[in-house]
């Protein structure tokens, strides 16, 4: 996840529910989203299947995080920090989302006999004749 301290903490002004934030702070938080989709989908391409566990379970902190964030933004009707926790859950939520379901697709994929592994069924083996003349 990209980090935001220096977002909140360079800049700032004011105390409280008067805080205003740097400009830049959107895009910062729509980097946060796409970058931790971005590395789920890159777990899930090189976990696989152990990725089905650690995705969730990583993400499932920074939801929780997420949500205490706006617990806390809501109590001190800090629309900013409000915001922000917002923009962890939505992070953590489509990005795990979409890794567990890439991790998912690429565990059964890799289950799947290829080309090179067809065998044939045990009714036809031992039972296939020479061709004739």
């Amino acid at each position: 996840m990209i980090s935001t301290s220096g977002a909140l903490t360079t800049g700032l002004n004011g105390t409280s529910p008067a805080v205003k934030f740097p400009p830049g702070y959107g895009a910062t938080l729509a980097a946060t989203v796409a970058t931790t989709t971005l590395a789920a989908v890159l777990a899930a391409l090189i976990a696989r299947r152990d990725a089905l566990i650690a995705i969730p379970v990583s993400l499932g902190l920074w939801a929780i995080t997420g949500a205490s964030v706006v617990a806390e933004g809501t109590e001190l009707r800090h629309t900013g920090l409000t915001g922000w926790g917002w923009i962890l859950v939505a992070a953590s939520v489509i990005a795990a989302a979409a890794g567990t379901a890439l991790a998912a697709h690429r565990g059964q994929a890799s289950q799947r006999p290829g080309p090179r592994t067809h065998r044939l069924p045990a009714s036809h083996r031992g039972h296939t004749q020479p061709a004739r003349p």
